[in-house]
């Protein structure tokens, strides 16, 4: 990745439910800050601001802004509206789906495939003319594969364990460890204003369990299994399986899993035999940083939402 010029800051955020990250280049000097994650059911800009006027503080070079976000819709895609919140030493801002910025964090601006997955997942595949996204609609109709779904698999298998309804397994540790009265789970969750990342959570010591558990293991490989179709049909959409060596690469701290990961790369094998699996050149929040730079002729240009003070 280039070093931003000196007479230029640019502020890298990287949204998410889980956590929200600041990345204030200037040159070579890099300043990293995290915060909590973004509220669904709270305004969003509100939210932004306040971080991006503390990553700001004391610096005296105008900045632009880069964002990649989870969730994005056509309603938060005006990036003036969030300008006007911001302090005045902000003077632009690029704005895109965190699936975009994954993207350029993993292969730049290389063609193939690349598979975000967090709380949420979403896999973005861009050819020499277009690009498609597939899935990240969310927990309630999609996220199929994500941190999200494996976290809630595991803990429904632990109620189905707790009934009788399947044999013995290690899951339902994921409730007697963590709920005080298991029955009464569901209304602890429900009614928490932080589930769907409460939920995902579990993931981990889902991933865990699946070394020595059979259910736990169905799971884990189901989700490499979905996250390997996502990856596949987008491929197949922008016309990548006609190339000699399609590539697919991932970003997000659940794929370093080796069980999902090998999960995922056997049934992206399966399916396309030439594939290749690149390792990421660099962060989500690095590819925030290059949204500004993306080339014109770039598939991915239409889906970056820009405004600058006049």
């Amino acid at each position: 990745m280039n070093s931003i010029p000196s007479t230029h800051i640019t502020l890298a955020l990287d949204a998410g439910q889980t956590g929200v990250r600041t990345l204030l280049i200037d040159g070579d000097i890099r300043s990293l800050k995290q915060f909590p994650g973004v509220k669904t059911d709270r305004a969003l800009f509100p939210q932004l601001a306040e971080y991006i006027t503390t990553a700001v503080e004391g610096v005296n070079k105008p900045v632009s802004l880069s964002i990649g976000m989870t969730g994005l819709t056509a309603a938060q895609s005006k990036p003036a509206d969030l300008l006007n919140l911001l302090p005045a030493i902000v003077r632009n801002v690029s704005l895109a789906h965190d699936s975009i910025t994954g993207y350029l964090g993993a292969l730049g601006t290389q063609n193939g495939v690349v598979t975000a997955v967090g709380t949420g997942v979403v896999t973005l595949g861009v050819g020499d003319t277009e690009m498609v996204r597939i899935d990240g609609w969310g927990n309630l109709i999609g996220d199929a594969g994500s941190a999200y779904w494996i976290g809630r698999a595991g803990l429904e298998a632990g109620m189905r364990v707790y009934d009788g309804r399947i044999a013995s397994s290690s899951l339902l540790s994921l409730l007697t460890e963590n709920f005080s009265h298991p029955e009464e789970a569901y209304i602890e969750l429900q009614t928490s204003n932080d589930r769907v990342a409460w939920i995902a959570s579990f993931a981990q010591r889902v991933i865990e369990l699946a070394e020595a558990d059979d259910e736990a293991r169905r799971i884990v490989n189901g989700a490499g299994q979905e996250l390997a179709l996502s990856a596949v049909t987008a491929a197949e959409r922008v016309g990548l399986l006609d190339s000699d060596s399609p590539r697919f690469s991932w970003v997000g701290n659940v794929m370093k899993a080796e069980m999902l990961k090998d999960a995922f790369v056997s049934a992206v094998v399966k399916a396309i035999p030439h594939a290749q699996f690149v390792t990421a050149l660099a962060e989500p929040i690095d590819g925030v940083a290059l949204l500004s730079a993306l080339p014109e002729t770039s598939p991915l240009r239409a889906s970056i939402h820009s405004a600058s003070r006049h």
